[in-house]
């Protein structure tokens, strides 16, 4: 029997989703019932803006996600940072150029999950997801959630991300603040 490919997929500013993305991928990879595949969306901003912000360089070992790779996938978990509510532009940009295979319908039925990360408790990470799930119903893509499947997702003495739409990091404002392990 053929394992189905999932693909990780995320954008990271200051590296929070890709180290959510790496253990995700180590996750999967631990079930041996799938083949994974980690992979990043394209930067879109310049170098100088980027420089500004003080992000550190992306990983180069992690190819860029195409829309081949969209089409041929069989399961995706698609990670991204909040910006006021909603997915970095960099995501917005990769779904925007999706039209063809939306034409030929060359993603119904395929599974995607979310994962994100914010800056504070009341970042965003619902309406984030929520603001993102238009790419997948368009598509005909089935939205899978985390629902309250985690004892995490119940912590009130300590900060951690996540909800029942999907796993998370509080990154603070700064970005400092390292992903928990929770």
């Amino acid at each position: 029997m053929i394992k189905p490919t999932v693909y990780v997929v995320y954008y990271s500013t200051y590296g929070h989703l890709r180290t959510l993305a790496e253990n995700i991928v180590k996750g999967l990879k631990s079930t041996d019932l799938v083949n994974v595949e980690l992979r990043q969306f394209e930067e879109t901003l310049k170098q100088e803006v980027l420089d500004k912000m003080h992000a550190p360089p992306k990983d180069a070992s992690v190819p860029i996600f195409t829309l081949e790779e969209l089409e041929k996938g069989d399961a995706f978990m698609f990670g991204f940072p909040t910006r006021s509510g909603t997915p970095a532009a960099q995501v917005k940009t990769f779904f925007d150029s999706t039209g063809a295979l939306w034409f030929k319908k060359a993603l119904v039925g395929k599974m995607a999950g979310t994962f994100t990360g914010t800056g504070d408790q009341s970042g965003g990470q619902e309406s984030t997801t929520l603001t993102f799930l238009p790419n997948l119903i368009h598509q005909g893509m089935i939205y899978v959630p985390l629902g309250f499947t985690h004892d995490n997702l119940f912590l009130v003495d300590q900060v951690v991300g996540g909800s029942a739409y999907g796993s998370g990091a509080i990154a603070s404002i700064t970005g400092q603040r390292p992903v928990s392990d929770k």
